[in-house]
């Protein structure tokens, strides 16, 4: 059994990576799309294996890759490109914020001429207080009020959105494993639990994304799954067994090709670190 559990690791270990660029478009469009919920996602496949999507390729607008077997089935396939994350500003909290600043310095000076005036300032800085404000909140919203406008006076375009932070980061898109392909992984005799999509995500995809984090800094990766369902089988499977996520602490621009999609990240560190954990569970099998 360990024998050939290692012969199917070296033959995994070098299938070869392949620009989809650089393969017979024959060969991308005799491909399948993935099996959800028991029926094929045709459009996956047919968007990666388009005219204009082919196109962005070859001018370096994303890349796509496709896993190929030695016999030239390919396996699953993938696209990367540039992006970025960011936290929203929380422009209405910031007012409220610079608000009540503006507020405690008047009342600290008594800078008002009446006692409905000085009822008037408490109240603006009690509203910062019901939205669970403390001082220091309430000083670095001030902080940034005031550079707000100052950003506002030197940039005129409205076509720039301000962002409180921004975050390297790289778009995974339209990851898929061709049907097709299945019957060579079956050959490979591994395990039935060891599925061909999450196999050669954690070897393949995310091995690409570390050689190109030797030369590209990031700090995420993310995707939008085409799940209309916010518990649908893709999304779990995307959470579940490669460790996506989503949650309000980041945000990203979905364009209208990704509507109805749902968002979700992981940082580049904890992909790494479930790389590893998931190519030493497969050492485990080399020894049982």
């Amino acid at each position: 059994m360990s024998i050939l559990i290692e012969k199917a690791l070296a033959l995994i270990d070098d299938l070869e990576i392949r620009r989809a660029r650089e393969i017979d478009e024959s060969v991308l469009r005799s491909m399948t799309g993935p099996i959800i919920d028991g029926q094929e996602q045709k459009q996956i496949k047919d968007c990666f294996t388009s005219k204009d999507y082919l196109e962005d390729d070859k001018k370096g607008h994303l890349s796509s890759f496709v896993v190929m077997s030695p016999t030239n089935i390919p396996l699953i396939f993938f696209s990367l490109r540039c992006g970025e994350l960011f936290q929203v500003t929380q422009p209405e909290k910031m007012e409220v914020g610079y608000e009540a600043i503006k507020a405690i310095y008047r009342l600290q000076r008594k800078e008002y001429s009446s006692e409905e005036e000085r009822i008037l300032l408490m109240e603006t800085v009690d509203r910062a207080k019901k939205k669970g404000m403390a001082y220091d909140e309430m000083e670095y919203f001030y902080y940034k009020k005031n550079r707000w406008k100052k950003d506002e006076e030197l940039e005129h375009t409205k076509a720039v959105t301000k962002v409180r932070n921004s975050f390297p980061a790289v778009e995974l898109k339209l990851f898929g494993t061709n049907e097709a392909g299945k019957e060579y992984w079956k050959s490979l005799g591994l395990p039935k639990e060891r599925k061909m999509g999450e196999t050669l995500f954690w070897l393949k995809v995310v091995g690409t994304l570390e050689m190109m984090h030797k030369y590209v800094g990031c700090q995420y990766v993310y995707l939008f799954a085409a799940d209309k369902e916010a518990d649908g089988q893709l999304v779990q499977y995307y959470r579940v067994r490669l460790g996506f996520k989503s949650d309000a602490s980041l945000s990203a621009n979905k364009p209208e090709f990704d509507w109805q999609c749902q968002f979700l990240f992981q940082g580049i560190e904890d992909l790494f670190n479930r790389r590893m954990l998931f190519k030493n569970s497969l050492r485990g099998l080399e020894g049982s």
